[in-house]
């Protein structure tokens, strides 16, 4: 960030807007990190994306536009540094609401494929295919997964009880056989030796709450496995789409811990293709 910070000086921008795009840039790295997403992966969709999340934290337009300005900064200093071609923020602006098009769906198929192929061959790898599972089958977000302690496994019932974490509803959900055998054994034999006394059913490094680290290695894994995987938000994605096309809008609504039914339609087939129509009239983004 040293180097980043001597380029802006190097462009002649003063210290205070220096240390504001370092700041809004260090928030963006945060993000791509939570999604465990590498920065020669980042495209004009994950830029997307990330305004949309901007947007879901009740930040203004006037101050995502000048965040989507920092990262443009940072983006031409990687080039000026022979990090990529192209700059996926250069010369847009927001001018309204963002609706966020699901893009670049995995099929249940695929989905399956990964979990399948995912080898265990230790205790982390066995904890890390346990929540696959979780991101797989139950359609679960990070947040969801740090917040599970073993009292919400119902394994006699092949249930689990998701807790409410944020915008996210509590709901209970239907477990896989294979889960459950992989959960019982997780639980049984591996939790004690990789959480000690902690509560939690999952813990990330030096014993701590936070699966950030976790999830950015177990999709650097399932990229090997894959190279059209990205993160756990496009997996999540894919589940619902998936879900939508054998189950009723409420019932997904229901599994995904949607708050509100338009937050599922969101995902039908059909609506996409309506989205994808109305992003080509009103974009959310324009030329500067």
């Amino acid at each position: 960030m040293n180097k980043f910070e001597t380029y802006l000086e190097e462009e002649g921008f003063k210290p205070d807007t220096i240390a504001q795009h370092r700041f809004y840039v260090s928030y963006f790295l945060s993000f791509i990190a939570e999604e465990s997403l590498a920065l020669e992966q980042i495209t004009y969709t994950e830029v997307l994306d990330y305004a949309d999340r901007l947007k879901q934290e009740g930040k203004g337009i006037n101050l995502i536009n000048r965040m989507m300005l920092a990262l443009r900064y940072y983006f031409n200093y990687l080039q000026y540094e022979g990090f990529g071609s192209q700059n996926p923020v250069a010369g847009i602006t927001l001018k309204g609401a963002i609706r966020v098009v699901p893009h670049d769906l995995l099929s249940m198929e695929e989905m399956e494929d990964l979990f399948n192929a995912y080898a265990v061959t230790d205790d982390r790898t066995h904890r890390n295919k346990v929540i696959l599972g979780l991101l797989i089958y139950q359609a679960l977000v990070r947040e969801e997964l740090e917040a599970l302690r073993p009292e919400h496994l119902l394994l006699r019932k092949g249930e689990i009880d998701i807790p409410q974490i944020g915008r996210h509803k509590g709901r209970t959900l239907f477990l896989k056989p294979g889960q459950v055998l992989d959960m019982q054994e997780y639980v049984m034999l591996i939790k004690a030796r990789m959480t000690g006394k902690s509560p939690y059913l999952f813990t990330g490094r030096n014993g701590t709450a936070d699966l950030k680290n976790t999830l950015l290695h177990l999709f650097h894994a399932l990229r090997k496995l894959n190279s059209k995987v990205k993160h756990a938000t496009q997996i999540r994605q894919s589940v619902i789409t998936e879900w939508l096309k054998t189950k009723d809008l409420r019932i997904a609504q229901y599994m995904a811990g949607h708050r509100f039914v338009s937050s599922t339609e969101h995902y039908r087939e059909s609506n996409m293709e309506e989205l994808k129509d109305a992003l080509s009239r009103f974009h959310p983004l324009e030329s500067m």
